[in-house]
């Protein structure tokens, strides 16, 4: 497993004074922070590509090819999503839906092959209802199935979605396909504007699931992904307020060590 850590101008300064290590800089599809990125060391993508809106249909695919011919991302992820009037208490809304994600999908297997395609479940609350069936595990799961593609696992999404469903968090993970997963994603999560928010710093709770998580990789349970990052920190009004360079140094030792003990 390779330790990836988001892209922010603390980790660079981080990186640059040789205070933490990691294998690779997660960064977005961004030529600028890109070019930026590169002298730090290996990079992986990730793209901000959604199934459930129509939008795969369009996708530059030899863009993307250009893009893991040059870096060092071994798959693309793509959110699993529905839009935000989609009716959720209609049968064929939810039959059209179920045919729209497996369609794009399968453009993305096959352009790019069904390993390399990973799917990522979002985090569902009371702020975006409308994406309820996109969370079901059991929908969700059988997406997969159905379409080859492999799975990124966000345990703190898994987490939001967990306390909005109102059942236990490691349920709900043992209910994804976790034989097929590719990457596995690790923030914590904070009340923001009374809604359960990602891309935190860690707290005790997320360090728990984490090393639960690392554990069941270990046992052999799970499926060992090839990347586990964390997404703590970026650029630009989202993340810059809530990115902190004492977190990154005091945070990402703990996690690599983790990380690469569980090899």
């Amino acid at each position: 497993m390779k330790f990836a850590v988001n892209y922010s101008a603390p980790l660079v300064r981080l990186l640059k004074n040789g205070v933490i290590q990691v294998d690779l800089i997660k960064c977005p599809d961004w030529e600028g922070m890109l070019k930026e990125a590169r002298p730090l060391g290996d990079i992986t993508i990730h793209f901000d590509l959604e199934v459930g809106l129509g939008n795969t249909f369009q996708v530059n695919f030899p863009r993307i090819k250009t893009y893991l011919e040059s870096t060092f991302t071994p798959h693309v992820n793509t959110h699993l999503v529905t839009s935000q009037y989609f009716d959720t208490s209609s049968p064929k809304a939810l039959a059209d839906i179920n045919t729209l994600w497996r369609d794009e999908i399968n453009i993305m297997v096959a352009h790019l092959g069904p390993r390399a395609v990973a799917l990522e479940h979002h985090p569902y609350t009371e702020a975006n209802a409308h994406i309820q069936p996109a969370a079901d595990p059991a929908i969700f799961s059988q997406v997969i199935h159905d379409t080859g593609c492999m799975f990124l696992l966000d345990l703190a999404h898994a987490r939001i979605t967990a306390d909005t469903l109102g059942v236990g968090v490691k349920d709900y993970i043992r209910a994804l396909p976790l034989d097929r997963l590719l990457e596995m994603h690790i923030t914590g999560i904070k009340r923001h504007n009374n809604i359960l928010t990602d891309h935190f710093e860690l707290g005790d709770e997320d360090w728990e699931l984490f090393t639960w998580a690392l554990e069941e990789i270990r046992a052999g349970h799970w499926r060992k992904p090839e990347i586990v990052a964390f997404e703590y920190g970026g650029i630009g009004q989202t993340f810059v307020w809530r990115t902190d360079e004492r977190v990154l140094h005091t945070q990402v030792p703990k996690l690599y060590q983790l990380v690469k003990a569980h090899n």
